[in-house]
């Protein structure tokens, strides 16, 4: 099991990368994915957020996906 996030082209999707790689060899549950965009200033997020089986671990990772290249912002992990 895993968290992978995948960037690709509108026009062509077979033009892809992995920008985000978390691997666990856990099961995962409650997860969901959100995109946050602020058009006055043209910023966007992608919020991907889940909770481990059976660690009970709650995890939160927020993307900076206004730019090409996909930069991470942020990362949380609690218990």
């Amino acid at each position: 099991m895993g968290v992978f996030l995948i960037a690709f082209h509108e026009q062509d999707p077979h033009d892809f990368n992995f920008f985000l790689k978390y691997k666990t060899k856990l099961d995962i549950d409650n997860a969901d994915i959100a995109v946050m965009r602020d058009k006055k200033t043209g910023y966007k997020e992608l919020i991907v957020s889940y909770k481990t089986v059976s660690e009970n671990t709650y995890n939160v990772y927020i993307c900076d996906i206004s730019a090409t290249t996909p930069c991470p912002v942020f990362r949380h992990e609690s218990f």
